[in-house]
């Protein structure tokens, strides 16, 4: 009698443990993985798919003093948080969703007023890439028109 409660109870525990596992492995499944940007690694991705003629003209430095103009813009702009941070609420401007044109003017601009920066275009072509960089990172869906939605 005690060997069919010992195995009566090993069972129970198994199947206990069975359906807690599977509980949190259907949720974990729905849920988005978060999206880790990491400087390095954009570079790298960047880099490696911008024209022939851009790389002709700028650097894997330049390639990142870019991306750091941009993402001081989403910083400013309230667009990007630290990992573990909700992105949303008051931290978020008004007018900032969706407004990629203004966060390429803004570091085209940036471009222009710092001596030995890159041209206009080849930031262009960079900031075009890092927003396809977002979408593989998952950091961004892009909607059926085109535009970008944090």
């Amino acid at each position: 009698m005690p060997v069919l409660f010992l195995i009566l109870g090993a069972v129970l525990v198994v199947v206990i443990a069975l359906v807690s596992v599977g509980r949190v492995v259907a949720r974990m499944a729905t849920q988005s993985r978060p999206a880790i940007y990491e400087l390095p690694d954009a570079v790298d991705w960047i880099a490696d798919r911008l024209p022939d003629e851009v790389t002709a003209r700028i650097s894997y430095a330049d390639v990142a003093r870019i991306l750091e103009w941009h993402l001081d813009w989403f910083a400013e702009a309230g667009l990007s948080s630290r990992y573990g941070e909700e992105l949303g609420g008051e931290s978020v401007a008004d007018d900032a969703v969706g407004v990629e044109d203004a966060a390429v003017e803004a570091v085209v601009a940036r471009s222009l007023a710092t001596k030995g920066a890159p041209e206009p275009v080849d930031v262009v072509c960079v900031l075009d890439l890092q927003m396809k960089y977002f979408e593989v990172i998952g950091a961004i869906d892009n909607d059926d028109h085109g535009n970008a939605m944090p």
